[in-house]
């Protein structure tokens, strides 16, 4: 395989991989949904035509019928009259409408057989454009669950949310601030009734008894 071949390989590999990524499948399923419906729309109207069509058939059955019907009371109103030659028409007529009788209710049943077809197609495409938009509906459901879910999962795991919150970070540059603030009122100049204040404060206790005992040892030490 050449390198351009295989370079438009993956090319087209990586494209359908990114069309399928972005491809929502509630959309194509409304497009599908669509085109059938459009083609559900077809067939009423290719099927009415037909109707109509044998409607206009049936229309010229009848008339043949009542004409045949004429043609019978003539050959016997002339087998009546004893006129041959008159009754051999009447039935050479009759004869000829009972022909195209036959023509017709062929070209009849043939379009009855049409419509017959059509209307189980029709009423096949209606039933698999239910099932087709309960399915949408249902997948429409998920998908809204399946998207709220993964959110929900994206944003615990801190995958997609770029001004995410880390409590430890927090607290820990709240800690600093406050340790920050205390080393300043540290180095904050003291007046001269503080500073012996805190002197005070930070002297040690001492003890009477250790107090008599360093006073008897000092004037021990005097003699």
């Amino acid at each position: 395989m050449s390198f351009f071949k295989r370079l438009k390989n993956v090319v087209n590999a990586k494209a359908n991989k990114a069309l399928e990524k972005h491809e929502d499948p509630i959309e194509l399923l409304e497009l599908s949904i669509t085109k059938k419906e459009k083609l559900l729309q077809d067939a009423k109207k290719q099927c009415a035509n037909f109707i109509a069509s044998v409607d206009s058939i049936r229309g010229e059955k009848k008339l043949l019928e009542e004409k045949i019907a004429k043609y019978e009371e003539a050959t016997k109103a002339a087998i009546l009259k004893e006129d041959t030659d008159k009754a051999q028409s009447f039935v050479k007529q009759k004869l000829e409408l009972e022909e195209k009788l036959t023509q017709t209710l062929a070209r009849i049943k043939d379009q009855d057989e049409k419509i017959q077809v059509i209307k189980s197609k029709i009423e096949e495409l209606e039933i698999e454009i239910s099932k087709m938009k309960s399915k949408k509906q249902e997948l429409a459901t998920r998908l809204d669950v399946a998207e709220i879910n993964n959110e929900i999962n994206e944003t615990l795991a801190g995958l997609n949310d770029d001004n995410g919150i880390n409590l430890d970070e927090l607290e820990k540059k709240v800690s600093q601030k406050e340790n920050y603030g205390k080393a300043l009122e540290d180095l904050k100049p003291k007046d001269e009734e503080a500073l012996l204040d805190e002197y005070i404060n930070n002297s040690p206790a001492v003890d009477s008894k250790v107090a008599d005992e360093l006073e008897r040892i000092k004037e021990q030490m005097k003699k």
